[in-house]
């Protein structure tokens, strides 16, 4: 069953099942060297120049329980907060053309530390986890 809910996003912890978890790597969606739109915070370039806005709530699509849900925040300077099993917060850079997310969390898990933004649309994207997994992610309110 897909959860898809604004609750407690835990940037840290609350994942998809063992199953349920990425086996390949989403294509990314900003090319490196740009000097569009693409590279002022917040906006990545579509292709036909419209913009993306990154900051926002995003809700994680998981399978399993509730608790499981994850939910990111980003603000419009960049800040970002993980909130579920596990409180995290940090912020997101661009490097080499995609959007990094680093997090530490206040119980010390390091489930969701690392993770590069894939696929990233005005409703939807994916977070790479580094050693962990991908989280994708729905669109549910703007900062």
């Amino acid at each position: 069953m897909v959860l898809a809910a604004g609750v407690a996003l835990s940037g840290c912890g609350g994942t998809e099942s063992e199953g349920a978890k990425s086996s390949s790597r989403p294509t990314p969606t900003a090319t490196a060297g740009s000097d569009s739109a693409a590279d002022r915070p917040g906006r990545e370039d579509t292709g036909d120049n419209a913009d993306v806005p990154l900051p926002g709530i995003w809700i994680s699509l998981t399978y399993g329980f509730a608790e499981d849900r994850v939910r990111l925040s980003i603000d419009d300077g960049w800040r970002a907060e993980v909130t579920g099993k596990h409180h995290c917060r940090g912020k997101v850079s661009k490097e080499d053309g995609l959007y990094v997310v680093r997090l530490k969390c206040a119980d010390g898990n390091t489930d969701r530390t690392v993770g590069r933004v894939y696929g990233l649309t005005a409703d939807a994207m994916t977070v790479d986890w580094e050693g962990f997994g991908a989280d994708s992610f729905h669109e549910a309110g703007r900062a």
